[in-house]
């Protein structure tokens, strides 16, 4: 008799709830320790994994659940990332701004939702006591008001918001006013530090200048600080000295070749450029100065070839 589709719909939801047990060939071990009693290798079958530094061994199925747990997890981390932050300037504002909560229309009646906030776990002892204080002084005395005391109320904290609103008005004027007066000083800071680098030698463009000028700036800050103003140029020419010093401290432990390669060719050609001509020079001033020299020398210097051959006949003849 055939099977009808209630039955092969059982035996498929049995079969998938109640799987044959797999045959899986066991690995038999022998412990040497026991006598070579046979054991069974607990972990056959099943692939090692490294978590927090330690081996752990799972079978495929294992394996699978526990990859298909992890991308289910990874979406609900980045929600509850989402749901902190969302928590998080929810109890900012309740105990900055408590108005803002108990009256938003979404959380319910007010009476309500300061009752499930004074109710509730998730907020602390110091936000309820802040937002009893608040709630007492602008509802409770509120309703115990005449008429006119709760519009004169309302007309001071009208006033007291102005006020407010005033205050961090020019408190904003007053830093970007300052803000800009800062950047004014530094540019013109700047364009001073430039100015004396330039008049030190030190082209803009080069290398050494950002390092330079970092420096200049470092001493007249540690000026500054010290109650001692110090001007960019005055700043530059201490930045060049220690320079020097570094540089003359350095090369004294060089030996010529060490010497050379860190000044580098060129910069080693113009130094003995440099030191022949201070030679010369020194040979120069060691020369007797206004003697004629002697009338053969200069008239063997002015000969030409002709001349001195008539030269040489004449000597012969004893002229």
């Amino acid at each position: 008799m055939p099977e009808t589709p209630a039955q092969n719909i059982v035996k498929a939801v049995d079969a998938k709830t109640n799987p044959p047990p797999k045959t899986e060939p066991e690995v038999i071990l022998k412990n040497q320790e026991n006598g070579g009693v046979e054991i069974k290798d607990p972990n056959a079958g099943k692939t090692k994994y490294v978590v927090d530094g330690k081996d752990v061994y799972l079978t495929p199925e294992q394996a699978t659940a526990y990859v298909q747990k992890g991308l289910a997890f990874e979406p609900k981390i980045s929600q509850l990332g989402r749901m902190q932050q969302e928590v998080g300037a929810f109890l900012e504002t309740l105990q900055n701004d408590p108005a803002k909560i108990i009256y938003n229309e979404k959380f319910g009646k007010p009476a309500d939702v300061l009752k499930k906030i004074l109710a509730s776990t998730k907020v602390s002892d110091e936000i309820k006591d802040a937002l009893g204080q608040w709630y007492y002084n602008n509802v409770v005395v509120t309703e115990q008001m005449t008429p006119e005391q709760r519009e004169a109320a309302e007309w001071k904290r009208k006033a007291e918001e102005y006020d407010s609103y005033r205050q961090q008005q020019e408190s904003e004027r007053i830093e970007n006013e300052n803000n800009r007066k800062v950047q004014e000083a530094l540019q013109t800071i700047k364009a001073q530090i430039s100015e004396a680098m330039t008049e030190a030698g030190v082209p803009l463009d080069s290398r050494i200048a950002p390092q330079l000028a970092k420096r200049v700036a470092q001493i007249m800050q540690l000026g500054y600080v010290n109650g001692k103003v110090v001007t960019p140029k005055e700043a530059m020419a201490k930045a060049k000295l220690e320079l020097i010093e570094y540089q003359r401290a350095y090369y004294d432990v060089l030996d010529e070749d060490k010497l050379v390669e860190q000044l580098g060719k060129e910069n080693a050609e113009k130094v003995r450029k440099y030191y022949l001509k201070a030679v010369k020079e020194a040979e120069k001033e060691k020369k007797p100065k206004n003697l004629a020299p002697s009338a053969k020398r200069d008239e063997r210097k002015t000969m030409t070839p002709d001349e001195f051959r008539d030269y040489l006949a004449d000597l012969k003849k004893g002229k």
